[in-house]
Formats: C-alpha cells, sequence, structure tokens
C-alpha cells in the first residue's frame, strides 16, 4: 500500500450564495446547472437544479446535487443557497498530481492504535470532508486490514463513508474510473 499523507487540496474559501471563490487558486466561479461541486459530506455531486422545496413557500432556493459516487449516487442532495459553505471546486488535475508528489513513503505506518483518539479523528475528518484530511485517515485503515486481514466496525463504517469521497474527487479530477483509483496511486505514488 502506499501513503496518502500530504493531500493539500483546500485553502480556505470564501462562498456566497452561487458564487465560489478559491483564494489564491482559482478565479470567481458561478455554480449552475449542470456544474460539477465537491460537498464535504457526499464527495462529487452533479448540481441538477436549483430550486426551492415543493411545498415552501418561503422562497428559499436551494442546490439540488446528485453524488457521482459510492452509496449517495442514487440518491437527492438539497443544500439551501445561503449555507453553501459545503460545497467547493472539486479537484483538477494538477492538484491530483500535486498530491502525489507530496505523498511520503509507502513505508510509513500511519494507522492510529488508540481507538477514541482514532474515533475522534475519524469523526473530525467526515466533518471537514477534505481530501487532505480522510485520506491518511484511510490509508491507515486500509493498512491495518492488510496486517490483521479484517477491519472493526469503527473502522469499516469510516472507509465505507471516506473511500467515495476520496477515490470520487480524485478519479473526477484525475479524469479516470473510480474504479482506476487505487491501481493510479500504487502505479504513482512513491515506494
Amino acid at each position: 500500500m502506499v501513503s496518502f499523507f500530504g493531500f493539500s487540496v483546500y485553502n480556505e474559501q470564501d462562498i456566497n450564495c452561487c458564487w465560489l471563490i478559491k483564494k489564491e487558486e482559482r478565479p470567481r466561479m458561478e455554480i449552475g446547472i449542470g456544474d460539477y461541486v465537491f460537498h464535504t459530506h457526499c464527495g462529487v455531486c452533479r448540481v441538477e437544479e436549483i430550486a426551492p422545496l415543493s411545498g415552501d413557500d418561503s422562497g428559499m432556493l436551494y442546490f439540488v446535487l446528485r453524488p457521482l459516487y459510492g452509496d449517495e449516487k442514487s440518491t437527492i442532495v438539497r443544500v439551501p443557497l445561503s449555507r453553501s459553505d459545503s460545497l467547493t471546486a472539486p479537484m483538477n488535475k494538477e492538484e491530483a498530481l500535486q498530491a502525489f508528489k507530496e505523498c511520503p513513503s509507502a513505508r510509513t505506518y500511519i494507522y492510529v492504535s488508540d481507538s477514541k483518539v482514532r474515533k475522534s479523528a475519524y469523526e473530525a475528518s467526515l466533518k471537514s470532508g477534505l481530501v487532505k484530511d480522510l485520506a491518511p485517515l484511510l490509508e491507515g485503515a486500509f493498512q491495518r486490514k492488510l496486517k490483521d486481514g479484517h477491519l472493526n466496525s469503527m473502522d469499516s463504517q469510516f472507509v465505507a463513508k471516506a473511500t467515495p469521497i476520496v477515490y470520487g474527487e480524485l478519479a473526477f479530477g484525475l479524469g479516470i474510473d473510480y474504479e482506476d483509483v487505487p491501481e493510479f496511486i500504487r502505479a504513482n505514488a512513491k515506494a
């Protein structure tokens, strides 16, 4: 296995309504129907529409998102325009390739042994939804599975939630199939 350390994909963000700004990285972009966004809890999603909830007369508008990867891809996610801080631009190819250049040796064992510390780390990384937070913990769980042949319930749940987020964003950014991400990582990360 190879390590995912070094993912530094996101900088501080300033998000307002339909506008997405990534400081120092990308110009201002409008989020519209058909665009792809990264949602901190669902991964890469396609914006299906911008609409109010049916039966809601308040006039509040929502981004209606369809996740592209994982178990969530058959669901619809609604994010109020006024609370779009969970949406960012997906990783691009340059960012994904840069992440691999920053990966340390695959020989580094990164599994967090203390279950309470690991649980807190899992919860914090899932809350942030950032690949740079999720990837090292995901790699540690994979290393543990290789070592022991199985994962406990807490690790399995984390892997099930984090894998589609991390692999989905990498697949989208690199322009490869989701299923090809593990092989790409093995082929391109430092030994």
